[in-house]
């Protein structure tokens, strides 16, 4: 008989039940969807790094083969192997990182079409997504440049490799353009030797063939080929910093070394991972947190509204137990349903979508969402804490004896408050807003339920949009105010000073310097960063932490960025103590100012406080404004790089981003819709009687609608008005704690995404009110007032 009252009970308040069930399901699909999609990256990588065997550290110098030896005898280090990295030039002005390897053994091909390395092969194994960009298949052949070297080498492979998960032409780049850079892997064998003759003969100043094979009559070039990587496999993770701090004492080539975990392939990867699991306890927790919120209200008023039909089954002999787990039945069931739909089209719809953009982005191999058992968790946490408010409102009904429950319950209200409608100018105010304070001072958490949930929804929409609206002005920042040139060249290393003039006199002499440092704490710790030097002049731009451009940086010390200077606790006229990777000695150097950078969090100089520590400046990029759209190659230039590239590739990452917060916005639009039809609802169910009693002494039923709209309207725009500025806050506080520690973002929103956010939310609301405000015409006066009798 009971299990006919619930189906009975369910199809007599479908919308209710439906609505239930919809946020239930929203709740836990956005939770355990972006849930999915974090296990999943983080799985996706593990699998891949460990299966590939991605090196531990990195050795950077001018290396060889006794280097490799020395480094492979030190305690704990399992293999080692050489790679001469260059970058190199191939058709149609497009850059490829050309790695030159022995072996194979260590951040291994993960080959996706063709074959495995094998050093006696002659050809190139292809970085996968350029070979797409660029419509390049296995077998086909493609030529490679690098100074006089010139191959032309056939595909063999199309490649995914653990460290060139994320990979970008230099620092000035945010975003990778697979179109115009990739990597490639050939043998060391494919090197020429009249290549790495050249080299050695133009070290040993010798410019005749013939005199340098009479100087080196044994010549072989093979001896001569400049590494300038060693990738060190370590046995244990917790022995990588005493390798390194071995191969440092021990290994006198080695300039820098760096740890997987610090590469900028690495950091990209796990900055995206952390952002996401804040997305996770924000955006999902927020969406679960105001579903819970709305499911909990509307419970306890269907439980309450059969408070009459309770105090029947206690007076036909039905157990308390009983009647107390019917009633949870009715929120149990559903939320089951609704929890397991939610869990699936988390996993198969928001987990799989966002995996999907994230491996266009990052090149990883089978990636694919990932259910954690926190999810599950969560789900069951819902249904639990839906049975608990469903068993302690029956509960309370319970207490009391039949002939109690038989009664419809008389609200608690205090005269007092609802006498405010009697005095001073709200005397003057019109019988519809008279009525609806009285009825707000009448249901207070039903009011405060309705806030909640429109507040949450429009903050939520204010941050998806606001964040695009940040990103956006961070991209004019970099781009238009940091960035004053048209074109960056990025200089060969070991350029001559006539070299070089050569180029400052065509282009300009607009130069700066980046320098690999490690900065010592007071700890004695040592953290590895680099150092900016400008003598850029007005091409490189300092922008102050209000986004203003500040006065020429003076010789006098160094500045530190923003977020550098608040995440290590500097002040203006602290001192730093750092060394170039390569030379032992420390300079101490007095912070005098901090800029803001969106992208590098470093440390900046200009070239005479450089030069007055008797360190020489040797330029690595130059900037000019000269028009180089049909330059395709400059000699002693790497690469060009023009001002409207760079600011495509980071409009690229925009695109991606777009894609996920468009989802988002649509989830938290269409909860908002369905929580504030739920509550709409309530509102209305609860009114019912008083809707009738307003009919009996001769409303019409427009002026009951326009009092159960305004009323619905007052609700939405309050919240608007507190839903805004938090939204705010929530964007500002994603930036400054979601994102990745190398960038400086923080939200700025422009008054078109407020406008746009109020204007949505309250159309919703109003859309939603009109709606069941129709069914004012349809009540029947005489059951609805006998109902409460």
């Amino acid at each position: 008989m009971l299990r006919r009252k619930m189906f009975r009970d369910i199809k007599k308040n479908l919308s209710q039940f439906i609505t239930i069930f919809l946020m239930i399901m929203i709740g836990i699909m956005a939770y355990s969807g972006i849930e999915a999609y974090m296990d999943g990256m983080t799985k996706t990588a593990d699998k891949f790094y460990t299966e590939n065997n991605l090196f531990d550290l990195n050795v950077m110098g001018l290396l060889n083969h006794d280097d490799l030896d020395n480094i492979k005898k030190i305690d704990n280090v399992k293999d080692a192997e050489l790679k001469l990295s260059l970058t190199a030039t191939t058709n149609n002005d497009k850059t490829l990182l050309l790695n030159c390897i022995e072996t194979n053994n260590i951040s291994k091909f993960y080959v996706l079409d063709g074959e495995k390395f094998n050093p006696d092969k002659s050809g190139v194994w292809l970085d996968n997504f350029y070979a797409e960009e660029n419509n390049i298949k296995v077998g086909d052949t493609i030529l490679v440049k690098y100074e006089t070297m010139e191959l032309q080498e056939k595909v063999l492979g199309l490649v995914n490799i653990p460290d060139h998960l994320y990979d970008v032409r230099d620092e000035s780049e945010l975003y990778p353009d697979r179109k115009k850079f990739g990597f490639a892997y050939i043998s060391v064998n494919e090197i020429t030797e009249d290549y790495i003759k050249s080299l050695v003969m133009k070290e040993a100043n010798i410019t005749d063939e013939n005199i340098f094979n009479m100087v080196k009559p044994d010549f072989n070039y093979k001896d001569y080929i400049p590494y300038n990587n060693i990738m060190v496999d370590v046995n244990e993770k917790e022995n990588v910093t005493k390798v390194k701090n071995n191969i440092e004492d021990h290994i006198e080539n080695a300039k820098a070394i760096i740890k997987a975990e610090d590469t900028s392939s690495y950091v990209a990867y796990q900055g995206e991972i952390d952002e996401g699991k804040t997305y996770v306890g924000v955006f999902s927790g927020i969406f679960l947190f105001i579903a819970l919120l709305s499911v909990i209200t509307t419970m306890t008023r269907v439980v309450k509204r059969q408070r009459t039909q309770i105090g029947t089954l206690k007076a036909l002999g039905f157990s308390n137990n009983k009647v107390l787990f019917h009633y949870m039945g009715y929120g149990l069931w559903i939320s089951i349903f609704a929890s397991i739909i939610g869990l699936l089209l988390g996993y198969y719809f928001i987990g799989t979508i966002f995996m999907n953009l994230q491996m266009e982005f990052f090149e990883i191999p089978n990636g694919y969402p990932s259910m954690a058992s926190k999810s599950y968790l969560v789900a069951l946490g819902v249904i639990l804490i839906v049975a608990l408010i469903t068993y302690i409102t029956g509960r309370s009904i319970l207490k009391e004896n039949p002939a109690e429950t038989l009664r419809t319950e008389i609200p608690k209200i205090k005269s007092k408050s609802l006498n405010i409608t009697k005095a001073g100018i709200f005397k003057k105010l019109s019988f519809s807003t008279k009525w609806n304070i009285r009825d707000i001072l009448r249901n207070k958490m039903r009011t405060f339920m309705g806030l909640a949930g429109v507040v949450g929804c429009c903050m939520l929409i204010v941050c998806a949009l606001g964040m695009l609206d940040s990103m956006n002005f961070f991209v004019k920042l970099q781009f238009e105010d940091l960035y004053n040139f048209d074109y960056k060249l990025n200089l060969k290393e070991n350029i001559s000073n006539e070299e070089l003039k050569v180029l400052t006199d065509k282009y300009g002499s607009h130069t700066s310097q980046s320098l690999g440092i490690e900065i010592k704490d007071k700890d004695g710790e040592r953290e590895a960063n680099n150092i900016l030097v400008t003598d850029a002049s007005n091409d490189l731009r300092f922008v102050d932490n209000k986004n203003k451009i500040k006065e020429k940086p003076t010789d006098d010390g160094v500045y530190v960025t923003y977020k550098l200077a608040e995440t290590k606790g500097y002040k203006i006229g602290d001192k730093i103590k750092w060394h170039i990777y390569g030379d032992n000695k420390y300079y101490e150097s007095k912070i005098i100012g901090f800029n803001k950078d969106p992208q590098n969090q470093n440390v900046s100089m200009t070239r005479n406080y450089l030069e007055s520590l008797d360190i020489k400046y040797q330029p690595d990029s130059l900037y000019t404004n000269k028009n180089l759209s049909n330059t395709k190659e400059i000699k002693n230039v790497e690469t060009i790089q023009d001002i409207e590239g760079l600011k495509e590739g980071m409009e690229g990452m925009l695109s991606m981003m777009k894609t996920m917060l468009v989802l988002i916005i649509s989830i938290a639009v269409l909860l908002g819709g369905i929580i504030i039809y739920n509550l709409g609802i309530l509102s209305y169910t609860e009114k019912e009687y008083q809707f009738s009693t307003l009919k009996v002494l001769g409303f019409k039923d427009n002026q009951i609608k326009n009092i159960f709209i305004k009323q619905n309207n007052w609700i939405a725009i309050i919240s608007i008005i507190i839903g805004l500025p938090l939204g705010f806050y929530l964007t500002d506080w994603l930036f400054k704690t979601a994102i990745e520690e190398h960038y400086d973002f923080c939200a700025f929103i422009t008054t078109r995404t407020y406008i746009i956010s109020a204007i949505g939310t309250f159309v919703v609301s109003y859309l939603v009110s009109r709606f069941l405000a129709r069914k004012i015409k349809n009540i029947d006066m005489v059951t609805s007032l006998k109902g409460n009798e």
